[in-house]
């Protein structure tokens, strides 16, 4: 169960967390099957993993961090509300997300052609990411008429794949949906 694009669940976590808590119970659905997914809201990261003790007891869900970028000037490009919360702060977030929680969190990276797909990102995303326990997943772009963004090539998707893998980032390659041929 994936909590994302019905608004940000960051801006509503008592209710988010609440409804956590009925799926695990009344479902028996484990919460390590449940990912909130959120573009990051200033100081709501550290409340979330806070309120998930308070309420669910333990925090066992995932965290999926919208990132798409490896600096901030690439990430206003693509997130317009990014100017609020600043690609360090979101980090330095995740990483106390990670200590308090023992989860790792998780980089959701949309590969866009020239705008965040060359090696330089890859490196310098990697050492964005170096030192705590996280999980980048790229994903390929569906390209649609009267939109800016190009799909970034499979080579060039391969290419920063193992870039990230050989810096030691944990990284996978989404499968594209969606996408007509």
């Amino acid at each position: 169960i994936v909590f994302m694009g019905m608004g940000e669940p960051l801006l509503n976590i008592d209710d988010l967390l609440l409804s956590i808590r009925s799926i695990n119970k009344d479902f028996q659905i484990s919460q390590r099957r449940i990912t909130v997914s959120t573009v990051a809201i200033p100081k709501m990261i550290n409340k979330l993993s806070a309120k998930s003790f308070h309420i669910l007891g333990k925090c066992q869900f995932t965290l999926a961090i919208s990132l798409h970028a490896s600096n901030q000037k690439v990430r206003e490009m693509i997130i317009p509300s990014a100017k609020n919360y600043h690609i360090s702060n979101i980090i330095q977030d995740c990483k106390q997300f990670v200590k308090d929680t023992g989860r790792r969190v998780s980089f959701e990276y949309l590969m866009l052609s020239g705008v965040n797909d060359k090696l330089e990102h890859a490196n310098e995303l990697s050492n964005l990411l170096k030192g705590f326990q996280c999980h980048v997943n790229l994903i390929q772009y569906n390209q649609i008429d009267d939109v800016e963004f190009k799909r970034a090539s499979l080579k060039n998707l391969q290419l920063f794949q193992s870039r990230l893998s050989y810096n030691g980032i944990a990284v996978s390659l989404r499968k594209s949906r969606g996408l007509d041929k």
